[in-house]
């Protein structure tokens, strides 16, 4: 399906400030295709896309003081969302490959070591796959009250897991954190989602079943129609939507996510500060 997309903040910076931005998907995936994109800036004297450790794009910008606003929309063609089968195996730890064994071990946000008694306790007696990482979002949804601006960056699994409120971001690390303490190949997405409410950017899982990666999104009853990744990491830290070297205040935020009702108009020749987005 195609999805129209689009990102827009302004923010408030005391003098000239190095950021890395993070909102631009891959110009190709397992299941998705950038058809047509654009990110346009406030004049800016160094923009450039680069990957970072984990391969995903990431926009390096000097931007000078005073108001530095941005916006990016682009059209994409995404498969629509599955859900886990059931049935997928877990992978034995010593047959995870080399660059997946990470997302087995405990992180900033999400400490499975810390929670391996509870996993345990609640998850041990169900078979090993696919349905066990079902039941720990059918777990985590019910049992989690999803409220909005009620956490912040210095929440982690541990705490949602013992205050049991949260938003996306606090249901994918406990998710994450619970999967890693069963030997569940687990890690953090910031994407797009359609048919998200309040329209943000979105937080969610994948875990490593079955020899591939899944979405798992505890948020939502059922599958949602459609995501598309920006970033994958460890936890939220390894992929946030701005990162500033400086001071800096944001002013406004906003994100649309639609259905495409029909094929994307021919790009303008508008100025942009954007370089071309490179294909990881």
């Amino acid at each position: 399906m195609l999805m129209e997309l689009r990102a827009s903040a302004t923010y408030e910076l005391s003098v000239e400030t190095f950021l890395a931005l993070m909102i631009e998907p891959a110009l190709a995936g397992p299941e998705h295709r950038v058809v047509d994109e654009r990110l346009v800036t406030s004049p800016t004297p160094f923009s450039e896309l680069d990957r970072d450790l984990y391969g995903n794009p990431r926009r390096r910008l000097v931007a000078p003081g005073g108001t530095f606003r941005l916006e990016f929309v682009a059209t994409v063609d995404a498969v629509p969302n599955r859900p886990i089968p059931p049935d997928a195996a877990q992978v034995p730890p010593r047959e995870i490959p080399a660059e997946v064994l990470v997302y087995t071990l405990p992180s900033r946000y999400c400490q499975s070591d810390l929670l391996a008694r509870m996993a345990e306790g609640e998850f041990g007696g169900i078979e090993t796959g696919g349905g066990r990482v079902l039941a720990i979002a059918e777990w985590v949804r019910r049992h989690v009250e999803y409220r909005y601006g009620t956490t912040d960056s210095l929440t982690s699994a541990f705490d949602t897991a013992t205050e049991r409120i949260g938003v996306c971001r606090d249901f994918a690390h406990l998710v994450i954190a619970f999967c890693r303490a069963l030997d569940i190949p687990a890690r953090y997405v910031s994407g797009y989602a359609l048919g998200l409410e309040p329209p943000d950017f979105h937080g969610y899982a994948q875990t490593y079943v079955g020899g591939a990666w899944h979405n798992v999104d505890a948020t939502f009853e059922g599958v949602r129609p459609a995501l598309v990744p920006i970033a994958v990491g460890r936890d939220a830290a390894d992929v946030p939507m701005l990162t500033l070297w400086g001071r800096g205040r944001l002013v406004e935020q906003s994100v649309e996510v639609r259905e495409a009702t029909s094929p994307p108009a021919p790009a303008d020749s508008g100025q942009s500060s954007a370089n071309p987005h490179e294909s990881p």
